[in-house]
């Protein structure tokens, strides 16, 4: 049987207020609490080269530089590219 690739849901948010100023943000919250280390440390990569850090302040994935679609893009971008499947807030256009 073929092993289920992670599931992720990407919740995307206005974190602009406050002392923060972001670009994009986003909470995940499907299907996380049974990924192994290693799912774990690819999901990591992934944020990070799409400009993501973590803010504990509001925990939430905070891009505070490019574009809004721009960033949302490339962290989906990244995301399949290492075999996560976005089972909501997938910001690439259908084909």
């Amino acid at each position: 049987m073929a092993k289920q690739p992670p599931q992720i849901s990407l919740d995307w948010r206005d974190e602009n207020y406050g002392s923060v100023c972001a670009v994009t943000a986003f909470r995940n919250y499907a299907g996380t609490h049974d990924w192994s280390d290693l799912v774990r440390r690819r999901f990591r990569g992934c944020v990070k080269r799409a400009g993501f850090e973590f803010h504990f302040g509001r925990c939430s994935y905070i891009a505070r530089k490019g574009e809004r679609a721009e960033r949302q893009r490339a962290l989906c971008d990244e995301l399949a590219k290492a075999g996560f499947q976005i089972i909501h807030g997938d910001a690439r256009p259908v084909e």
